[in-house]
């Protein structure tokens, strides 16, 4: 079985989709995120089951998703119903340092990140709540921003967002017998990329990684395929570029400096990739962004 849809590395490593509405042929099937996302619903009756639990979806619900954990979401649709929502997904290791100076909030996000959780769900949140005047504040201002003002922004929604779900008791810690909630075991895909993380600019040794995760090289790349149907060689190229396109949006460094800083030595073939992955050149990316 699949555990991912197939792996998209987007330039910028965070979504934030605004009352996303679908009026037709909403199809659900099994599929998990890289990352930490949020799910507000405006509109829209069904379903969704997370770890075998079934949950009803309906206006006002509220529902946080773990990166990598399978979900099944399934919406009745119609022109006169349609599925509303606002989606708001991130890669938790890139936003881990903006919490940095929030000790209590740090340790929370820590919690949702890594750990196991007893809930998942808020329902019956109003439409004119806190969060949903919070995501209609952020939504209005983002325009107004460059890119590289942008991620700081949404740096502080996601602070705020925390913060609400903190003061709800949302997902808290359980004190048991055996102490506070355990971590949740991680796939190896995600092992894999948590890895890639602190090493995607180096030279890449299979022999290294397959250490790390004590399994053999040959099975590291099988495994990140079946459960990513993506090669590790396409997520590492991926993953090189995304940044690239970042540092070509928030620094003034040369394209072939940048190249090199991602792991990237031989230039021709860096531009080679990067304008088969965003469809430009460096350079016209670089100009049309700013």
């Amino acid at each position: 079985m699949k555990f991912l849809e197939d792996v998209e590395l987007h330039e910028i490593p965070y979504r934030f989709s605004y009352r996303k509405i679908t009026t037709e042929n909403y199809k659900g099937f099994y599929h998990c995120h890289q990352g930490m996302e949020f799910l507000y619903v405006h509109q829209g009756t069904g379903q969704i089951v997370v770890n075998s639990k079934v949950y009803t979806i309906q206006s006002g619900t509220f529902l946080y998703l773990q990166p990598y954990q399978l979900h099944h979401i399934q919406v009745e649709v119609r022109p006169d119903a349609p599925f509303e929502r606002t989606i708001i997904s991130l890669e938790p290791s890139i936003f881990e340092p903006y919490f940095a100076s929030f000790p209590h909030l740090n340790a929370y996000f820590q919690h949702l990140w890594k750990n196991e959780l007893e809930e998942q769900v808020l329902q019956q949140i109003d439409n004119n709540s806190f969060i949903s005047q919070l995501f209609q504040h952020h939504h209005a201002g983002f325009s107004k921003y460059q890119l590289d003002a942008k991620q700081q922004n949404f740096a502080l929604l996601l602070l705020q967002i925390f913060q609400f779900l903190y003061a709800k008791g949302f997902g808290n810690p359980i004190e048991n017998g055996n102490g506070l909630n355990p971590q949740r075991q991680l796939r190896y895909s995600e092992k894999i990329m948590n890895w890639l993380e602190g090493h995607y600019a180096d030279e890449i040794s299979l022999d290294t990684l397959a250490d790390h995760l004590h399994i053999s090289k040959y099975y590291v790349s099988r495994i990140f395929k079946q459960e990513t149907g993506a090669t590790l060689m396409d997520y590492i190229l991926a993953r090189r570029i995304r940044q690239a396109c970042l540092l070509l949006i928030t620094s003034n460094k040369g394209i072939e400096q940048i190249s090199i800083e991602v792991g990237m030595n031989n230039f021709p073939y860096f531009c080679q990739a990067f304008k088969k992955l965003v469809g430009t050149t460096p350079m016209k990316y670089r100009k049309k962004l700013r």
